[in-house]
């Protein structure tokens, strides 16, 4: 069974041109920061055992931050997507890394561009807190 982060953003109009341009450069840019960070992890984790020997580039085991192609029929739904965040072959570490990253990062300068959105963001079923304080979200196991 996977483990899936899980994001959505509402409110009472649709994204303006700006705006969907403005998300996509942010997604862009996060995804490959966070290639990179992996990328930079990689020769240590397939030295423990985290990750398979085999595996020679993150883009291997990290799908990536994205959205669905179409928001939903959900009525004020903006954005709705989900990343995957576990990994058969590999050690809790990477889950960690990359779930670490996406509400650190991603999901706060996403918060940032659409401040007016209301967001939910949750892993199978547990809800992120928003840390307005540190804009970025926590995750609190119950």
């Amino acid at each position: 069974m996977g483990v899936s982060l899980y994001y959505t953003a509402r409110r009472g109009r649709e994204l303006d041109e700006r705006e969907r341009e403005r998300v996509a450069e942010i997604v862009d840019e996060e995804n490959r920061e966070l290639l990179d960070r992996l990328n930079q992890r990689l020769p240590d984790w397939k030295d423990d055992g985290t990750v398979p020997s085999s595996i020679t580039d993150a883009k291997e085991f990290c799908e990536g931050f994205g959205f669905y192609g179409d928001a939903g029929t959900e009525r004020g739904v903006i954005l709705d997507g989900s990343s995957k965040v576990s990994h058969g072959q590999c050690g809790a570490s990477v889950m960690f890394e990359q779930l670490e990253y996406y509400m650190r990062s991603t999901l706060g300068r996403l918060r940032s561009a659409l401040p007016d959105a209301e967001w939910d963001a949750h892993v199978d079923g547990h809800a992120l807190t928003w840390d307005e304080e540190n804009s970025q979200y926590t995750f609190t196991p119950e």
